[in-house]
């Protein structure tokens, strides 16, 4: 059997997917998946040029399913918005221009002036613990920081912050590739995105009456200036533009928060060396998201006849980069299977590349710095609790630990 007919990214190899990255990379660095539908990219150089050519690489297919959605899913998504402000199915001047105001938003002085607020909610998460001895970290700090911060930025308030975390996080699951136990889970979650859509949706009446120094504001103005009642496409657009921004601006964030500690504490001495030196925190930021990618397939289509990995391809075929094996590439790192957090940071490709690149990037790593710097500070002795069984989030798009259970 060739390599794609034993690749089962949801099942068999979701738990801990690298040894078969590994051998792929080794043996056959390029293979067409039938689960996926896609070629599926393992190698770093193929990888790069590919998200760096949008010319000759489409975004359109970024969140196709896996699968057909069945009919009850679809009834519930049609009592919301369809997709039409999603940049990051887009390309070329239609993606600069309405991915323009989330960049400015997440710009490298707009992340520098959240600090402050980063830094004092991050210790208040971890003030409701430290006198506990022991805490669930996705519930108690990974799943909730990555919220406050982004929903502060779009600009809900703070009583909406929870609901908005938990539906965004069941909306997400509509996306590209997800593991469903039921049909009932799946009109769940579709359920849970046209919630957030409508979140969302009174947001923007609200800032649209009043507007404000956050996101929703900005698209608004950049848009869909002056006071005039919107038109359903209009609103449409803002709400998908928001979203495109608020879903994926936690979601990744906690699961590299959630695999962070989880590589860290499962090698004890990286642990103590953060607490001794907590200066290494930016450089274990980036180790910890090197090592462990939360994003494992990303979506692309050739345009054009094109050339990957020594193999030719017609226009329209569909490839699966992976991410996750291309930032563990041997021809990319030394030592590339060894965590190290004194690793000197080195280009990596779990933000993406080229003109795709996440524009919250600078947001999640200074999250994860933070958390990292106050964690090892406060908590010393954090260790995992013995005996857990660690289960992940059946997903490939933000990979991360459903729970995990932490004592000191």
């Amino acid at each position: 059997m060739s390599l794609g007919e034993l690749y089962e990214p949801l099942h068999k190899h979701h738990a801990d997917p690298y040894p078969f990255y590994e051998r792929a990379r080794r043996e056959e660095p390029l293979f067409y998946s039938p689960v996926i539908g896609a070629w599926v990219v393992t190698k770093m150089a193929d990888v790069r040029r590919i998200l760096r050519d949008d010319n000759r690489y489409s975004s359109a297919n970024t969140l196709r399913p896996y699968s057909p959605f069945p009919p009850a899913l679809l009834a519930e998504l049609e009592k919301g918005f369809p997709n039409l402000g999603s940049y990051i199915t887009m390309d070329g001047e239609e993606h600069r221009r309405l991915r323009a105001p989330a960049a400015a938003a997440l710009s490298p002085e707009r992340v520098a002036a959240a600090e402050p607020y980063i830094t004092e909610r991050a210790s208040q998460l971890i003030d409701g613990f430290a006198k506990d001895g022991e805490v669930e970290f996705m519930a108690g700090y990974a799943n909730r920081l990555p919220v406050d911060v982004i929903a502060r930025l779009v600009g809900f308030a703070e009583e909406d912050a929870v609901a908005f975390g938990d539906d965004s996080r069941a909306a997400a699951a509509v996306g590209m590739g997800h593991r469903f136990s039921s049909e009932a889970e799946q009109v769940a979650c579709a359920q849970a995105w046209v919630r957030f859509q409508r979140l969302i949706e009174r947001y923007v009446l609200d800032r649209r009456a009043a507007p404000r120094n956050d996101l929703i504001s900005d698209y608004l103005a950049a848009f869909a200036p002056g006071d005039r009642p919107l038109a359903f496409e209009e609103m449409a657009e803002l709400v998908g533009l928001v979203l495109s921004v608020a879903l994926p601006g936690h979601i990744t964030t906690s699961a590299l928060l959630g695999n962070g500690l989880l590589r860290l504490l499962s090698e004890p001495d990286q642990w103590r060396l953060l607490c001794e030196r907590p200066d290494l925190a930016p450089n274990a930021a980036e180790e910890i998201a090197r090592f462990d990618t939360p994003t494992h397939l990303f979506l692309r289509v050739s345009t054009t006849d094109t050339s990957v990995g020594g193999r030719d391809f017609p226009a329209g075929t569909e490839f699966a980069l992976c991410l996750a094996s291309a930032n563990r590439d041997e021809d990319a790192f030394d030592r590339a299977e060894t965590f190290d957090i004194t690793r000197p940071p080195h280009a990596n490709v779990v933000f993406g590349q080229g003109p795709h690149y996440c524009p919250g990037a600078g947001l999640a790593r200074r999250q994860i710095e933070i958390s990292l710097r106050l964690l090892a500070e406060r908590l010393p002795g954090l260790r995992l609790v013995p005996g857990q069984r660690i289960e992940y989030r059946g997903t490939l798009d933000h990979r991360g630990p459903l729970a995990l259970k932490l004592q000191w």
